[in-house]
């Protein structure tokens, strides 16, 4: 047997294997290091380490690739193989990357948060069940998930920092601003490495477009988080997004081909950062040359993976904007065939939201706009469902937005922005609204809508 650092035993036969698994959930709470590696050369000498394989499988999942996934399938089998072996705790964990690797991820999080009822300082457990309400968008559960334990936690217990950033970040995504912002912090003044604490209260700011403070937030924390390789392009996308709002392109640019563009293929949430960017960036009017093309390339060993519906629109975002319209229509197919053969919730997600806009965006890049709208429109209001962030999925409620805008339908367009505007005025959402209005000729109320967002960023 072996002890992680917070007092938990897992079945192990080797005495360094304690060792290695406390470093890679060290390397994971600071989305640094090489934790997958770390994992499988120590499974390999040690045959009773069936977490190893439990944790690589999941952070697989985690990172974007699809259940599918030859190493997910190969992992799950080695964790399968050790269950009858270790500790019940460990069973557990074995059968909820199990129903993770189904697509279940809702039911993983909850079957993650059952075993911190008996376990509340199971860190992998915390995080697992974090990781997987992102994925499916469940902000509720996120929330509650680490707020149920921080109660039995105290400050000098390791990882606490980390536990406070993620109850910040699922503030956030309820909504709860003050709160989160100023769990973050705290999570920060703990831990100043912690990547995804500075990311939460990033989040906090960007919802309530304060730009100014966040672009100070993100550039005064870098020398902290640049080394984060599994989030750092990430934090670099988030600094992106306010220098958008105020219209600092240059600075985008170089921060996307610097740091952001060098991300390789198998690092998926990075390259959905990628195509997000650039498809802001064309929507503000700009030329990004040839840097679909490259990003294209990589996306294109994940075509039939199918991991989640958000991963599976930006996929078809890249191939549009590229003009692959053919790998585009085998990637549909694709879509289909995993849809219709597929029972997961998963399956359920992808076919009822994901296919639309799938859909929608590439008839938005085909400049059919009423298409578009018409794809994209009637399931706006469900996509928290495939998964990412409130942040993320914006890009979303902008082609939305754009779409009904060049497609005439200033009156849908306002109707749809004006209650997003008084729930939050951005800079982004100001300026569309006004062109709503100039397109219906309240000439007054859109002039009024610049000058305020020129007031507000000066």
């Amino acid at each position: 047997m072996a002890i992680d650092k917070l007092g938990l035993e897992f079945t192990a036969s080797l005495p360094e294997t304690a060792d290695a698994f406390n470093a890679a959930m060290d390397d994971y709470m600071l989305f640094a290091g090489e934790p997958v590696g770390l994992l499988l050369e120590t499974a390999e000498v040690d045959p009773d380490f069936a977490m190893g394989y439990c944790f690589t499988g999941c952070l697989r999942l985690f990172g974007g690739v699809g259940p599918t996934h030859p190493r997910v399938s190969l992992e799950l089998r080695a964790a399968r193989a050790r269950r009858g072996r270790v500790l019940p705790r460990e069973q557990a964990h074995i059968d909820a990357f199990d129903t993770a690797a189904t697509g279940e991820f809702s039911k993983a999080g909850r079957m993650w948060d059952d075993i911190l009822q008996e376990y509340p300082y199971d860190m992998m457990a915390a995080k697992c069940a974090h990781e997987s309400y992102f994925l499916v968008g469940e902000a509720w559960r996120l929330q509650k998930s680490a707020q149920d334990i921080l109660p039995k936690w105290s400050d000098n217990m390791p990882y606490y920092g980390y536990l406070l950033g993620m109850g910040a970040f699922g503030l956030e995504e309820v909504g709860e601003y003050a709160e989160a912002e100023k769990m973050g912090r705290r999570a920060v003044e703990i831990e100043p490495r912690d990547g995804w604490a500075v990311h939460a209260v990033a989040h906090v700011m960007q919802m309530q477009g304060r730009c100014d403070e966040n672009i100070e937030w993100l550039e005064s924390t870098v020398d902290d988080w640049r080394d984060a390789v599994w989030l750092s392009g990430h934090l670099w996308w988030h600094l992106c997004l306010p220098l958008l709002e105020k219209e600092q392109f240059d600075r985008v640019f170089d921060i996307y081909d610097a740091r952001m563009a060098t991300c390789d293929e198998d690092m998926v949430t990075r390259l959905m950062d990628c195509t997000s960017m650039l498809w802001r960036l064309e929507e503000f009017g700009l030329d990004v040359g040839d840097r679909w093309e490259p990003l294209a390339d990589k996306w294109l060993r994940h075509a039939d993976e199918h991991a989640i519906a958000f991963t599976d629109a930006h996929f078809a975002m890249t191939m549009a904007a590229s003009d692959r319209q053919r790998t585009l229509r085998r990637f549909n197919q694709s879509q289909h065939a995993y849809v219709e053969g597929e029972a997961s919730t998963n399956g359920e997600i992808i076919g009822r939201i994901g296919k639309s806009l799938c859909e929608g965006v590439g008839a938005y890049r085909d400049e059919e706009f009423d298409t578009a709208a018409d794809k994209i429109g009637p399931v706006i209001g469900d996509t928290w469902r495939i998964g990412g962030s409130n942040a993320q999925r914006d890009v979303f409620r902008l082609t939305l937005t754009n779409a009904l805008l060049k497609a005439g339908r200033h009156a849908e367009a306002c109707d749809f922005l004006e209650p997003l505007v008084a729930e939050g005025a951005t800079p982004n959402l100001m300026r569309e609204l006004a062109m709503a209005y100039d397109g219906l000729g309240r000439d007054a109320d859109a002039e009024a809508l610049r000058a305020e967002v020129v007031s507000g960023l000066n």
